[in-house]
């Protein structure tokens, strides 16, 4: 059994890693053919006599744990370098050393784990076992308790941030989800009784009564309003509601009030070092009504709490990619923000130690979370590094990119490249863009006057304005000026027989005869019955004397039967036009 064989062989030589074990192996895979078993055999026998050897050595509890699976782990690491085993052993080996160990000596292996992710990062380790890594990670978070191994639980985050690229998809919350699970239990308005526990004394004197009463009534105000704020915290999409914008604002003007008249507790240390170390952080804390007051006037409470307020101001008002159309806040509601804002960083100022100092660190991270969240809203492009600039100043002009790799790589952002830029970026503005077109700030007309008057202006002769440099030369503004004249009336492009003209004559011919029927127009009335299609109206006439009924009636007796076709003349449509005999 040739199997059995270099298995029995493998384990006589795996008694301790060193260089000779490596040697030992390396002749029995390379030199000594006698077992006729290919590479693609021999490997797999080898990672499964090493890792039961390992796990039997670990299962024995040596003393010298850490030790141990510093050695084993560095000696697979060797191994996979000479080509002995998969790249996966090292992984594996560790995983197997987690699951068998308690959590404290897990903390304590996990230092060689840290110590080792450039090696963990190189390429021949990475693609075979990071999937894997993930795996192992995860498992020792799920057992790990967030309460009571809070440390150890960063540590192992903050590997697999070092370990895996900047962008990489799977540890990145692309369509900005919640984490709605995460609730905050606290007392309702059902366990509130003032009168529970009261002396006899208190409850006969009714003047002690009430006072006592209305100061409970104050403290159990407070607690409710201070802790239901932490639901739109967890939830913020919640403030785009009509009522629950008016339950957030009314709480949070009571809790920064409160805020404000609560003074902040703080003893000056001499020691700065001795003030580190008693400085206590906790990532979630007791809703328990007896001790809030005494949050209150915590430092890191409160600047806990002022941060949770930036942010969810700043999300509220933040371009999110993947928000729906109808989370927008009014203006009114952004000019609260922007006050409450200004009022909380007041109150960090005003917070020791180093209040100052403290807000701008608070300002550069909110600045931060801003370009997070753009590089999200652009598809998560790949970070680069950039060249130093002694290599900038050698290299020459950076060559353009092949087409197809452009259109490749914004179909998989999900991306539309159309060739020019101004369409490219109006096509990719939303992910659905018949949806953008619906939008509700898009449904607009600009007025006939504002929108020709710089037109006009420049018709003027005094002012000697190029003929290229005129607005009715601009392509764009012509192709706006067409589509207004459009929905202003149809008859802007009735065929009159002139010869067909350039949009520039043309947009200056309307735009003259405009003027010429205002002028016109000035000494009489405007006829309040005026379709809103015609061509000529204007937004603001000026007013004169009533024409005289005797100059009506002849004008009236001079049209007569016609009278249908001056309405149609005047812009009226056809179903507007009805026949009444007085």
């Amino acid at each position: 059994m040739p199997v059995s064989k270099f298995r029995e062989e493998l384990k006589n030589i795996l008694i301790e890693p060193n260089t000779t074990t490596i040697t030992s192996i390396k002749q029995i895979l390379h030199e000594n053919n006698y077992f006729n078993l290919s590479n693609a055999e021999r490997r797999p026998i080898l990672d499964q006599v090493l890792r039961c050897h390992v796990l039997d050595i670990v299962s024995s509890k040596p003393p010298n744990l850490y030790d141990v699976c510093k050695m084993w782990t560095s000696f697979t690491i060797e191994l996979v370098r000479n080509e002995m085993c998969t790249a996966i052993m090292p992984v594996a080996i560790l995983s197997d050393m987690f699951a068998v160990t308690t959590i404290n000596v897990c903390e304590k292996i996990f230092d060689h784990v840290e110590s080792n992710v450039n090696v963990l990062k190189e390429p021949r380790f990475f693609m075979a076992s990071k999937n894997n890594l993930l795996r192992m990670c995860n498992d020792i978070l799920r057992r790990l308790s967030r309460s009571q191994n809070t440390v150890f639980c960063g540590r192992i985050l903050l590997f697999l941030a070092i370990f895996f690229p900047f962008s990489e998809r799977s540890g990145l919350n692309i369509i900005s989800e919640f984490n709605l699970e995460n609730l905050t239990e606290y007392l309702n308005e059902n366990h509130f009784d003032q009168t529970e526990y009261m002396p006899a004394s208190i409850a006969e004197d009714e003047a002690k009564l009430d006072i006592i009463i209305e100061k409970e009534n104050d403290d159990n105000n407070l607690y409710l309003k201070f802790w239901s704020l932490q639901d739109y915290f967890r939830n913020p999409n919640q403030c785009y509601e009509t009522e629950h914008w008016k339950l957030f604002i009314s709480h949070t003007d009571f809790i920064i009030s409160s805020f404000q008249s609560h003074k902040s507790e703080h003893v000056n240390k001499i020691d700065n070092k001795s003030a580190e170390q008693n400085t206590y952080y906790f990532p979630k804390y007791l809703p328990n009504q007896k001790i809030l007051k005494l949050q209150l006037s915590d430092v890191n409470f409160r600047r806990n709490i002022l941060i949770q307020f930036l942010l969810l101001f700043q999300y509220l008002d933040a371009p999110v990619k993947f928000k729906l159309d109808s989370f927008k806040i009014k203006p009114e509601q952004q000019e609260w923000i922007k006050n409450s804002i200004t009022t909380i960083y007041e109150l960090i100022n005003n917070t020791p130690p180093d209040g100052v100092r403290f807000s701008e660190v608070v300002k550069s991270i909110l600045q931060r979370e801003e370009q997070w969240n753009k590089w999200k809203n652009d598809g998560c492009p790949e970070v680069t590094k950039r060249l130093p600039t002694s290599d900038q100043s050698d290299m020459t002009a950076p060559k353009r990119r092949n087409l197809g790799d452009v259109i490749k790589n914004m179909t998989a952002n999900n991306k539309v490249f159309l060739g020019d830029p101004d369409l490219t970026k109006l096509w990719n503005l939303k992910p659905d863009n018949l949806e953008a077109c619906k939008r509700p700030e898009r449904d607009f007309l600009p007025s006939f006057d504002s929108f020709f008057k710089e037109a006009f202006e420049q018709l003027d002769a005094e002012l000697c304005i190029e003929s290229q440099n005129k607005k009715v030369n601009d392509i764009n503004f012509g192709w706006r000026a067409l589509r207004l004249l459009a929905r202003k009336s149809p008859h802007f492009f009735a065929n009159s027989g002139d010869s067909i003209q350039k949009v520039p004559e043309y947009l200056e011919n309307m735009i003259k005869k405009t003027l010429s029927k205002e002028e016109i127009s000035i000494n009489q009335e405007p006829d309040k019955h005026v379709s809103p299609n015609n061509e000529f109206k204007k937004e603001s006439i000026i007013e004169t004397e009533e024409i005289p009924k005797q100059i009506i009636d002849q004008v009236a007796a001079a049209i007569g039967e016609k009278w249908t076709i001056l309405a149609e003349k005047l812009g009226y449509q056809p179903d507007k036009v009805t026949c009444k005999h007085v």
